[in-house]
């Protein structure tokens, strides 16, 4: 009896070092992914301005960017995810030309006249 209890004890302590250890890696993995969200934000900073063609009275100008192009490309494609580790401007390009290409799809099934295209700032 004092042996079954002592084995289930140590087990116990086992399991609950091993959750431990979980958490602590769990904790490391997002920090380290808050730090790199932080400096990637940065990077992104103001949206450029719109040419002053576009004031009033004049046609107007509707602007989208996609904030997670790795991420939308990932949950996509499986490969995504390893391809935009070694060439993340690449999987942007194809993200903002698919989404360019849904857009103008979806617009004009509801009958909107559109032209969607993808400008590339410098």
């Amino acid at each position: 009896m004092n042996a079954a209890i002592l084995v289930a004890l140590i087990l116990n302590l086992v399991l609950v070092g091993g959750v431990l250890l979980l958490v602590r890696r769990i904790h490391r993995h997002s920090t380290a992914l808050s730090e790199k969200v932080s400096s990637t934000t940065a990077l992104v900073g103001i949206p450029p301005q719109v040419d002053s063609g576009f004031s009033a009275g004049k046609p107007r100008l509707i602007t989208v960017e996609i904030l997670n192009p790795l991420e939308l490309a990932a949950t996509q494609n499986r490969f995504a995810g390893i391809a935009g580790a070694v060439a993340p401007e690449r999987i942007r390009k194809i993200v903002y030309e698919r989404a360019a290409l849904q857009m103008t799809e979806q617009l004009i099934e509801q009958g909107i006249d559109v032209d969607v295209q993808v400008h590339v700032g410098a």
